[in-house]
């Protein structure tokens, strides 16, 4: 018996060995532009774009935003990658501008009060969120960063940025910590503190079981879970080199507040808000800022209740 052979037209071809056809590879450039764009919040992008790209970039965000903190860009030089956060429904951010605000009044209480020195707290500004909240550049002046929360110290004509606060969830861990670093080291801020909080759980409880550090539940709604763990670490840059020391300090673990001393030591002295160079300040250098441990217990539950207020607005 014969086979049949089977014959294709000639207009039909056969492509068995040609792979489909790839897309052109997006512009990095646009797909920045076009994040920007949507804004779509608890989003953030990393893109790897050129310096000249990335300063255009930044002009493109002021033309669409202004001068609203978010969308965020920050731009590493060494990488030359470019990182846009758009807005964070959590808000954890605020607590930072209410960190600051107590170790400013301890500063401002031991200069004044404890050692005749009002003259350095008049140079002394607390400012965050609410404030008119400025950038600082830094890596040659073609970069700049605006931090959460923070003192500036105004000396010689210039404004010299003494301490940044930087708060995220423990997830954001090792971001924070080089956010932290590019503080100390491109920007040439010598002490930063990262706070690091951790909401649990992710269901709702009974209001029973509230706590000062929450759940925080209205009309069946939890709005805030529990406050379950906070710590905070100070880096300080030690020499020119670039060293840095890492004090850690734990505030609640398990949801419970584990600080026992009347006052709260993190670390900090008087001469890491100063200048190196300022000669007002040589004999309160050494001098320890111990805050209220009431009032950093407050500033806890006062975060957990704004953030759950900012949550139930939104």
């Amino acid at each position: 018996m014969r086979k049949r052979r089977w014959y294709l037209p000639s207009h039909y071809k056969l492509r068995l060995w040609q792979s489909p056809p790839t897309r052109p590879e997006e512009d990095p450039y646009q797909r920045a532009v076009d994040f920007l764009s949507a804004n779509e919040p608890e989003k953030y992008l990393r893109v790897q774009l050129p310096i000249d790209k990335y300063e255009k970039l930044q002009s493109h965000a002021e033309t669409l935003y202004g001068e609203k903190k978010y969308p965020y860009i920050d731009y590493c030089p060494d990488t030359s990658t470019v990182v846009i956060y758009t807005a964070p429904l959590r808000r954890y951010m605020e607590w930072s501008l209410h960190t600051c605000k107590p170790m400013y009044h301890a500063a401002a209480v031991e200069l004044e009060l404890l050692h005749n020195k009002p003259e350095l707290v008049h140079r002394l500004k607390a400012y965050g969120e609410s404030t008119n909240r400025p950038s600082f550049e830094g890596y040659g002046r073609r970069i700049s960063k605006t931090p959460d929360g923070g003192l500036i110290y105004y000396f010689n004509n210039r404004r010299v940025l003494a301490l940044v606060i930087e708060t995220r969830p423990t997830e954001d861990y090792h971001k924070l910590q080089r956010d932290i670093r590019l503080w100390l080291h491109g920007m040439r801020c010598r002490t930063g503190i990262l706070i690091c909080l951790q909401e649990e759980p992710k269901v709702v409880a009974e209001i029973s079981n509230e706590t000062p550090f929450g759940p925080l539940i209205y009309n069946g709604h939890r709005w805030f879970g529990k406050l379950g763990a906070v710590f905070a670490e100070v880096h300080r840059r030690v020499d020119a080199d670039g060293e840095i020391q890492v004090e850690p300090k734990w505030l609640v673990r398990s949801g419970t507040f584990v600080v026992d001393d009347e006052k709260l030591d993190f670390g900090l002295t008087l001469g890491d808000l100063f200048p190196e160079d300022d000669a007002d300040a040589p004999d309160v250098r050494s001098v320890v800022i111990k805050l209220s441990t009431e009032d950093v217990k407050g500033l806890l539950v006062y975060g957990v209740t704004e953030t759950a207020l900012v949550r139930f607005r939104a």
